[in-house]
């Protein structure tokens, strides 16, 4: 039997790009709900984001379900910045919680991250653009990235996103993407944009574009 890195790349091979290789029927089949192998339960670093409101500690609609699709590659490194020494692309820091449906904050949730570089190419060798973090003591996390890029192949179109795999003590494993909302044309051509999943674009720091999402977890 082929090993998972060997058919991932001959799925990219496929394309040409490192990117999906089936219609989009087959890739919302992909809906799973997997737990992460990772241990649970420990607070990650604090995470410097005074941006960011208190949780209200309301009830919170859960965040929106989303397939994996066919690149998702377990065991990634325990990381933050994901950015390659020579990315070429737009720098970017999205920061936000993960929170229970009655909006407390999860500490020690896990968050398996993985997108394409700044050319809309996956890496299915090795763990470019790929990590996995955990939410601080208050649920805080903060992705140091550069802006995804758009790619297709096969008929399916995919507007800039970042994959997410989550899951906190007692949570059900949330598998989802988020977008940016200023990809607008892009956006309106993804068969699996919604708009519950942008980012709200904030200031900038530096070389990093500023952006918050928070994620809801459902109770397992």
């Amino acid at each position: 039997m082929p090993a998972r890195r060997d058919v991932l790349k001959g799925l990219g091979a496929g394309l040409g790009l490192g990117g999906l290789s089936m219609g989009a029927i087959a890739y919302r089949a992909l809906l799973r709900e997997d737990s992460l192998l990772y241990a649970l339960g420990q607070p990650g670093p604090e995470v410097d984001a005074p941006e960011l409101p208190e949780p209200s500690g309301r009830p919170l609609e859960p965040t929106l379900r989303l397939a994996d699709g066919p690149l998702y590659i377990p065991k990634s490194p325990l990381r933050r910045d994901l950015r390659a020494r020579s990315h070429g692309g737009q720098e970017l820091a999205i920061r936000g919680r993960v929170l229970d449906a009655s909006g407390r904050p999860l500490a020690g949730a896990v968050l398996d991250i993985w997108q394409t570089n700044a050319q809309g190419t996956y890496d299915v060798q090795g763990y470019g653009y790929r990590g996995h973090q955990f939410s601080d003591s208050d649920g805080r996390f903060e992705l140091i990235t550069v802006r995804p890029k758009e790619y297709h192949g096969l008929g399916v179109f995919r507007t800039p996103h970042i994959h997410f795999k989550i899951q906190g003590l007692g949570s059900r494993p949330l598998a989802t993407q988020i977008f940016l909302p200023d990809e607008v044309e892009a956006n309106a051509k993804d068969f699996a944009f919604d708009e519950s999943l942008q980012v709200a674009l904030g200031r900038r720091e530096g070389s990093l574009q500023l952006a918050r999402f928070d994620f809801v977890l459902e109770q397992a």
